[in-house]
Formats: C-alpha cells, structure tokens, sequence
C-alpha cells in the first residue's frame, strides 16, 4: 500500500501475518493524584476502527498497548502507523549501525503488534529518526489517505504537548487531520510521566482505558518485545508508568469545525 509521502513508506505486517529535562516524579507521585483514573472511560461502542500512529517503534506499546489489545479482542481492526524506525535512539558504533538498529526495532515492533492484534497491517512511513517535524506535511498527507473521510474511525497518536518533538509533531500531524474528516482523535502521554508534575498533567481532558488482567500482561509482553530499548539490568523505573492497569489519553471534548467538502476536494486535486 504505497502513498507516496516520505522515502520509504511501505506497508509491513506484524510476524503472523530535543526533549524537556528528565523530571524526578516517580508513577507513586501520580497514582496519588485526586484525578488518577478518575477520567470517563474512552469510548470504542463506535469505532469500526482503530488507527495507532507511532513516532518511534515502542510508543504503541508503551502508551496503547492495553487499548490496541482490547480493539482487537472485540474485533475492531487495527492499523499501526510507524513514523520512524528510531534508528538514533542509540549512538552508532562498530557493532551496531544506525542501519541495523533500524532493522532490528521494525522487527521488534512487528513483534509486539503480533502479540497486541495478531496480524494487524503495520504502515511505516520512514521520515527519519530527528527529523519528523521538517516533514510534517507529509505525515498529515499520508494519514488523510490512511484515515479517508473518518467515518468509524478512532484516531490515536502521541500528545502533541509530550514534550518530545517528534511526539509533539506525530500529535499535531494527527489534529490536523481529524480535524479535516469525521475521525475521533485520543492523544497518549509517553515523556509526560516523567517530566510534567502531576498537577500539570491536562486531567479534565483525559479518558481513560482500564486494563484487565490479561490485556495488561499482553501489554507487558509487547513492550518487552522492544528488546533493544530496555536497560540493562532490567526494564527499570523509566518504564514503571506504564506497567500499571490504566491507561490515559487525552481527548478533546469539544467537536472540531469540519471543513466544506469543496475546499477538501479543491486541495486534493
């Protein structure tokens, strides 16, 4: 499934088919907020389907893994949009290339879908690991062929005020465009947990997904499939945000002005 939009951009599929300072708030400091899981339960009674954009293989993972798992549990089909293949996530040495560093996170993010939503379609659009914001356009183009006119369609991506910049501009790519067509729009935290206070943290937007038991340890599963991003010794406190039973998304409560059909028409042609 070409779309033509950044270098690179293929369809894969899973095996069976600068950033703000680190902060020092630790998951205890935002379990003990009033707020903690008290947002309503994001709503999937509707979705015919869900789309997952990704900046980097693990933010699915880490930040949707329980709300993918539940979608294909109740039979909704899921599309993971990659937009990177994170190959700077460490410097390169003689051992490792930045080329084999990539090649081994796209194969440990066809891993973890695998064990998310079996056999779920993987759309990785290749912009390059530093440089998401400088093809934004492009990313906003290739989601709107993805998503179409949106109708059914839960549209998830990192928040776009995390405070990464690629997060922050798969996010704002994401707004965009649902802002275009019928789409539902959920926006998911990753370096929030880490660098806002908890009383920062946009409460009165959240929703929440509440894992059971089964669809957390499948989370936990995919996020250990992401082998080449665990520490050493261990998956450590970085990680401790997201092993618990809840998830939380931002989601804009108020309905976006679609624009006229002629003008959408006018700007694809």
């Amino acid at each position: 499934m070409g779309h033509g939009a950044l270098p690179g951009h293929n369809v894969r599929h899973a095996a069976a088919g600068g950033s703000r300072a680190k902060g020092r708030h630790v998951p205890q400091d935002w379990q003990e907020h009033p707020s903690w899981e008290q947002g309503p339960e994001l709503a999937l009674t509707d979705c015919e389907r869900l789309v997952v954009v990704s900046a980097h293989p693990d933010d699915e993972s880490l930040g949707v893994g329980g709300l993918v798992t539940t979608a294909d549990r109740a039979g909704i089909p899921v599309y993971v949009v990659l937009l990177t293949a994170g190959e700077s996530s460490h410097p390169p040495h003689e051992t490792c290339s930045r080329h084999a560093l990539a090649t081994r996170r796209l194969a440990e993010l066809d891993a973890a879908v695998d064990l998310l939503a079996p056999g779920s379609p993987v759309v990785f659009l290749g912009a390059p690991d530093g440089g998401v914001a400088d093809v934004e356009d492009e990313v906003v183009a290739a989601l709107s062929e993805i998503v179409g006119d949106g109708q059914g369609t839960l549209l998830v991506a990192p928040w776009r005020h995390d405070g990464h910049p690629y997060h922050d501009a798969a996010g704002r790519a994401a707004a965009r465009v649902t802002a275009g067509c019928a789409a539902r729009l959920a926006e998911y935290p990753l370096l929030m947990w880490r660098t806002l206070d908890p009383v920062e943290a946009p409460w009165d937007r959240m929703s929440v997904v509440r894992l059971d038991e089964d669809a957390l340890q499948t989370k936990l599963a995919a996020i250990r499939a992401h082998s080449s991003q665990i520490r050493t010794g261990g998956e450590g406190q970085w990680l401790a945000p997201f092993h618990v039973p809840v998830e939380h998304l931002v989601v804009d409560r108020v309905a976006v002005p679609r624009p006229r059909l002629e003008l959408r028409v006018a700007q694809a042609s």
